[in-house]
């Protein structure tokens, strides 16, 4: 429940080691660099690491296109989640850079551009091959060579003519009589459901323009035929069948040599990514910091927990470097790092997905990590189901090496799980009501006696244990709220914007406990503390205004605010509501199979294992998916808008993080 305190340090070092230096930066991997915002010329050295980040930056565009063409050709990918179960290969730094060979790359990446290029031919020649197939499929009765359309002869020009079906006999006759016998007129067969006619008419070259004059009258469209079409149109047809089969064994073998090689290129792609990525980041902290003729001045923030670490690497350097530990200047906010442990640091990556928490204010994972937990179990709620997913995701932990954001997230699932498996232990829920649904499960019976909650006949008792919880969350928000507003010296605020707030809700719950009968603190006493509450709130939460009839006025109406306190209170009855439905889901999935296997002699048990299996696999899916979303919306609407401040900038340290490989002893890896 602490955020890493920062230490600004400016460094000075003789340009002769400073890429040597900034490399051990980036392998202690702890230093996140502060942009100069001065512009530095492009003389001497910094010009040749521009120009060096510019290739680098050249180079991973080209691994970009060469895995993205891959990607469908390659089936040993590897990547981000084999990383993440440990399912990748290991390096040193130098074997990488071995391995990320810059002539070797070029050459695949020459390669990839070659197959691009006969690919794009071959799928382009279909394509355009496929367009005249098409093109010409209406014409294939046309027993006349297609370039008398597109060139004719000297004496005789062609043409062909789209009409409307209802028109053909009207377009042919016209075309007859203006010409007379110095005009062929040919009709191509029409299919019962086509609208229009086509037809191929020939006539004197002098007389095309009567022709398409006349045309004209008869809504028709004239067909152009392209000039590279010169046979009749069946052999146009059977040429071009011919040319579709060459493109397509041209594309398959083309394919066939990118899928040989592909896996290869493609881990050659995965180790220049990673190894070019890491000097990218390298250089770009480079080009930023200031420089003079011999020496580059950096700036970075540091968690002071490392100081010592960056000391010791500093001592090599000694004659040649100068450290300085500076103070923030003004408004300048350090970037933020959690530092959490046990079972709060699975919830880091829920924190931070709400918004980095700000410097110097307060880090709120080890508050939220045992509501969240709590909730998810009591909306899983299912002893059977709890059990069963811990389970196998410890297994899932123990066998592969699990890392980063993931093993978070599972470890957060198996807290949560755990949680369900107790609660559901106290609902007597295991599996649904499995237990006392199959008889052959009847030696587990003993386990009722854990139930002291029965959800499903008493839900009222159950509402009032979510609400319990509910209101003991947003006190707990008010008073982190309090103890923030004193810690800044703002006592008027602790006291007036949450001590009114506590004391008058409290008085209202108090007064609702007593007036049932419940709790053994007099009606009167419950109704002073809520009266106090409120004059508290009616005094003070107008203070802002200038007159004093603004501020009775603003104050009175603050009171109004307790429905939006009374609306959070009742958000969290969705852990009754979500306990309830897993409940009845395994009910009902349990009811079904117990049917089935009754009603049919042998087929139903075999239909009524299936029913079992398939029907909770689906309820634990959704179950749990609802459990995760609606605890984790608590804590953001409700919990986090009474609190918590989400204004930081993430801690994002110079390091050498890796995709596709895990770096031997490299920091950050």
């Amino acid at each position: 429940m602490a955020i890493a305190e920062m230490q600004k340090v400016r460094i000075a070092v003789h340009k002769s080691v400073s890429d040597e230096l900034l490399g051990k930066i980036q392998h202690l991997g702890c230093c996140q660099f502060i942009a100069s915002g001065r512009d530095s010329s492009d003389e001497g050295d910094i010009a040749s690491h521009r120009a060096r980040l510019r290739h680098v930056d050249d180079l991973l565009g080209e691994v970009r296109f060469a895995q993205r063409f891959l990607d469908s050709y390659a089936t040993e990918k590897g990547g981000g989640l084999a990383k993440a179960l440990g399912d990748v290969p290991e390096y040193s730094l130098e074997q990488l850079s071995d391995l990320a060979s810059e002539e070797k790359f070029l050459e695949s990446a020459a390669r990839i551009r070659d197959f691009e290029k006969r690919l794009s031919d071959a799928r382009s020649g279909a394509s355009k091959a496929s367009g005249l197939k098409a093109a010409l499929a209406p014409l294939s009765g046309l027993p006349y060579p297609l370039d008398l359309y597109s060139r004719g002869t000297d004496r005789i020009a062609g043409g062909l003519y789209s009409v409307p079906v209802a028109r053909a006999s009207e377009f042919r006759a016209a075309m007859e009589g203006i010409l007379g016998e110095m005009i062929e007129v040919f009709q191509l067969p029409a299919g019962d459901k086509d609208v229009s006619q086509i037809f191929s008419v020939m006539y004197p070259r002098e007389s095309a323009d009567l022709v398409q004059a006349e045309a004209g009258q008869f809504q028709s469209s004239k067909i152009e035929v392209p000039p590279q079409l010169c046979g009749t149109a069946e052999d146009e047809l059977r040429r071009l069948d011919g040319e579709l089969a060459a493109y397509s064994e041209a594309e398959a073998a083309v394919t066939g040599e990118i899928t040989s090689v592909a896996n290869e290129i493609y881990r050659t792609c995965q180790f220049c990514s990673d190894y070019w990525g890491i000097e990218k980041k390298r250089l770009d902290s480079l080009v930023e910091v200031e420089r003079t003729e011999q020496i580059l001045v950096m700036s970075f923030w540091i968690p002071k927990s490392a100081l010592g670490a960056f000391d010791k690497m500093c001592e090599s350097y000694a004659s040649l470097i100068e450290v300085v530990l500076e103070a923030p200047e003004e408004g300048e906010l350090p970037p933020t790092l959690l530092l959490n442990k046990g079972m709060s640091v699975p919830m880091e990556p829920l924190i931070e997905m709400y918004g980095t928490p700000t410097y110097g204010g307060l880090d709120p994972t080890a508050i939220v990590a045992p509501f969240f937990y709590v909730f998810f179990g009591i909306c899983f709620g299912d002893a059977g189901y709890g059990l069963l997913i811990a389970g196998v995701l410890t297994a899932v932990m123990m066998r592969k090496n699990v890392t980063g954001t993931l093993r978070k997230f599972l470890q957060i699932l198996i807290i949560g799980n755990v949680c369900a498996l107790v609660f559901g232990a106290l609902t007597f829920s295991w599996f649904g009501d499995s237990i006392s649904a199959f008889s052959f499960l009847g030696f587990l019976m003993p386990l009722q006696k854990l139930q002291i909650l029965d959800p499903m006949n008493d839900p009222t008792t159950m509402l009032f244990v979510s609400l319990v919880f509910g209101f003991v969350q947003i006190m707990v928000g008010l008073a982190i709220a309090l103890r923030e507003n004193l810690r800044k010296g703002d006592r008027m605020a602790a006291f007036a914007d949450q001590g009114g707030w506590i004391v008058f809700l409290c008085g209202l719950v108090l007064v609702g406990l007593s007036s049932s009968g419940i709790g053994p603190i007099p009606t009167g006493l419950s109704s002073a503390v809520a009266v106090i509450g409120a004059l508290i709130l009616v005094a003070t939460q107008g203070r802002s205004k200038e007159s004093f009839a603004g501020k009775a006025f603003s104050g009175v109406m603050s009171l109004y605010n307790v429905t939006s306190y009374l609306g959070d209170l009742l958000s969290y009855s969705r852990l009754l509501a979500l306990g309830l439905g897993s409940a009845a889901v395994g009910m009902v999935i349990n009811m079904l199979a117990n049917l089935v296997s009754s009603s049919l002699p042998v087929v139903g048990a075999v239909l009524g294992v299936l029913i079992f299996l398939l029907g909770h696999v689906f309820s634990i899916a959704v179950n749990i998916l609802g459990a995760f979303v609606h605890s984790l919306r608590l804590q953001y609407v409700e919990f986090f808008s009474k609190f918590h401040e989400a204004s930081g900038e993430e801690y994002r340290p110079l390091s050498l993080s890796t995709q596709y490989v895990r770096l031997k002893g490299g920091a950050g890896a």
